[in-house]
């Protein structure tokens, strides 16, 4: 992985720098790491600084199409690249970026290059890259993963519901669930939950010593509530355990409805919300809990459309922006767009990888 560097700081030593972000001369950021770790490093440098990299030039030892995406998704407008693929040049010229380049060719010999030769939307081509890179992370580095399900089965009377399944989630991946009806998809985000006890296998999940407040469980939102209770207190109940202040219980519920921008339901009585502002009132439960894995159970069934689009949304801003784990059950995978999104599936009580499309 690429490292942050001080202003006046260098890389490790002995190892050659491969990125560098410059300010009239000043490195504010350097990296020696590989493939395009140092790109999405850099991208989380930016984030936490929040300040525009527009007046700084960037230097990169290898530059394909990928790494170009990432770049004017940065609004970096100066680059100086040793190697250079013809690929990133139209991605360049479209979004203004003035470019020098010691040697050109025709392509670079990498996979992601040529799952984005036809992107041309930086956000996607950022969405695919960060799932490769999660993906990648989870599989040899254990302190990557927030979730991580072993040799898990499920046993109900004489039927096996889930059989010997095997996940590993990283933080802040996003990960599909489908299959049939009955297949097991709910009796595995439960198992997880901890509400349904394992006949075999393990769960284990980041802090497993706080996993009460550390997941959040958003189901279909089908049953009518006409009892008098407001979107806030729906929120707070996800705090109504927690051991902190009453100040820091407020702080938590206002802190979630803003971040979910619920913020303006507060008042309203939950039984007169939308079907989509309640899964929003009830992902804002969650945060307010400190969830880190949100485990959703056909969250959009009930919702029109653009509720649906809304909340997929939401829950990829809060992956990608926050680094929560999602992962979602759904029947609806076909109407959305899974760009970003690792999808698996469950069949005969067994898990399966579902190739991308992209």
């Amino acid at each position: 992985m690429g490292k942050e560097r001080s202003p006046t700081g260098s890389g490790a030593a002995g190892a050659a720098v491969v990125l560098r972000l410059s300010r009239n001369g000043d490195d504010l950021f350097t990296s020696d790491g590989l493939w395009l770790h140092p790109l999405l490093d850099l991208t989380r440098f930016i984030a936490e600084r929040g300040e525009s990299a527009a007046d700084c030039e960037l230097y990169d030892k290898i530059v394909g199409r990928a790494a170009a995406l990432l770049i004017v998704r940065l609004c970096i407008r100066t680059v100086r690249t040793d190697l250079l693929s013809r690929r990133a040049i139209p991605v360049f010229d479209a979004h203004g970026v003035a470019w020098r380049a010691t040697t050109v060719v025709d392509r670079i010999d990498c996979r992601t290059e040529d799952l984005l030769a036809e992107e041309h939307d930086p956000d996607a081509a950022y969405r695919v890259i960060r799932a490769r890179a999660l993906a990648a992370q989870v599989a040899s580095d254990p302190a990557c993963r927030a979730l991580a399900v072993q040799g898990v089965s499920v046993v109900r009377g004489e039927q096996t519901v889930l059989r010997d399944v095997n996940l590993m989630v990283g933080r802040g991946e996003k990960v599909l669930i489908t299959g049939a009806n009955g297949a097991g998809k709910t009796s595995l985000l439960k198992t997880i939950l901890g509400t349904v006890p394992p006949s075999g296998g393990t769960v284990h999940i980041m802090r497993e010593s706080d996993r009460a407040t550390r997941i959040g469980y958003v189901n279909q939102e089908s049953v009518p509530v006409s009892f008098p209770i407001s979107a806030r207190e729906v929120v707070a109940i996800g705090v109504a355990a927690v051991g902190v202040s009453r100040r820091e219980k407020r702080r938590r519920v206002q802190h979630a409805m803003e971040t979910t921008r619920c913020d303006a339901l507060a008042d309203r009585m939950y039984g007169t919300l939308s079907g989509g502002e309640k899964q929003r009132v009830a992902i804002a439960r969650c945060l307010a809990q400190g969830a880190r894995v949100l485990l959703l159970d056909e969250p959009t069934a009930s919702l029109d459309a653009e509720g649906k689009r809304k909340l997929v949304a939401l829950v990829e801003r809060l992956a990608d922006e926050q680094e929560i784990t999602v992962v979602m059950v759904t029947h609806e995978f076909d109407a959305m767009d899974r760009t970003g999104w690792r999808h698996v599936a469950i069949a005969d009580g067994a898990l399966h990888a579902v190739e991308a499309s992209r």
